[in-house]
């Protein structure tokens, strides 16, 4: 063998043990639950690539070896192509989770999947492909273990949006609600069609009476508080005729209106810009003052890979709580 052979062989035989130590390495030791808490996991926007797969897999390890009442995914599974295979491998993914997990679509899974490079396919058609692969049971989570759910399917006049869900956990409502990046499903692409226009706008009025609703149901509960979760980085800070705000509407002035009105803790969980943010994006009409009742999570994503544990205490004046896990990318490499 030559030298540059076996430095080839020297290599190849390096990346199969870094390989090996990545795919066989154990979960991460699991942070406890204190007395009078709980806690659920909220993930998105990853794996988008080889390396990020093998992150992922670390992370779904973390996430089973945690003690966690839920996890919520709040979409972007993939980035391309949108085949049915690749829907196939991401609900394996989440039905290898030991936890419930309840699932809200991003744009790269369908809205996207128009570019030639994600397969060139109509996306409403890849909606209602989502619809039939990961919401066969819309009264149900998925993951290996069951939590039963509320879908906005048996609501009209919008029964079709089974992807909208509820459920109530230890005093608190946690509701999905399908809003999307690419300004909500709104951005011009090749072929788009006034039927893709109407869809968007009734996908929004859809998530609206799920939203009246939902807060209307926390409060007939006396609910300690709601968790929002959904896809879009909604463009909170701007002002409703803002035109990047616009696509929103008027998902994000009732939003504010019903948050005020309720008065108890409410989180919102999301992606899309893949920058892990604590804050608080609501504003007060009139006054501009924030809505210090209102806490928004947005979780990391590509190029970064993790999850965030929050950890909710009852009955607590801040009751939500949020621990970082992310897999560094230079660690194996």
């Amino acid at each position: 063998m030559t030298n540059r052979g076996r430095i080839w062989a020297g290599a190849a035989l390096l990346f199969f043990l870094i390989l090996f130590v990545v795919l066989t390495r154990g979960p991460e030791t699991p942070t406890p639950n204190q007395p009078g808490t709980f806690s659920f996991g909220v993930l998105g926007d990853a794996p988008y690539d080889s390396l990020e797969e093998i992150q992922y897999r670390l992370v779904l390890q973390a996430l089973n070896s945690h003690d966690l009442a839920f996890v919520i995914h709040v979409g972007d599974i993939f980035w391309r192509p949108c085949t049915d295979e690749h829907y196939a491998r991401a609900l394996q993914r989440f039905n290898s989770l030991q936890h419930p997990l309840i699932y809200t679509p991003g744009d790269n899974e369908w809205t996207d999947c128009w570019e030639r490079k994600s397969g060139g396919f109509k996306p409403q058609e890849r909606l209602d492909r989502i619809r039939k692969v990961f919401f066969f049971n819309p009264t149900s989570s998925l993951g290996q273990k069951s939590l039963r759910l509320t879908s906005q399917q048996g609501h009209e006049p919008f029964p079709e949006f089974v992807e909208n869900t509820r459920t109530v956990y230890n005093g608190f409502v946690f509701a999905t609600v399908h809003l999307v990046g690419s300004r909500n499903g709104m951005r011009s692409f090749p072929g788009r069609t006034t039927s893709d226009d109407e869809a968007s706008r009734r996908r929004t009025e859809a998530a609206v009476a799920w939203l009246r609703e939902t807060f209307g149901e926390a409060r007939n509960l006396n609910a300690s508080g709601i968790v929002l979760s959904f896809h879009a980085s909604p463009n909170f800070e701007d002002s409703p005729d803002d035109p990047d705000r616009q696509p929103f509407e008027p998902f994000l002035t009732i939003l504010e209106e019903e948050a005020e009105r309720f008065g108890r803790p409410v989180l919102i969980a999301h992606g899309d810009d893949h920058t892990y943010t604590i804050d608080h994006p609501l504003r007060r009409s009139g006054t501009n003052r924030p809505l210090e009742n209102v806490t928004r999570l947005e979780v990391p994503g590509s190029p970064q890979v993790g999850w965030v544990r929050v950890v909710v205490t009852r009955g607590a004046e801040n009751p939500f709580a949020f621990e970082l896990h992310m897999v560094p990318r230079w660690k194996y490499w």
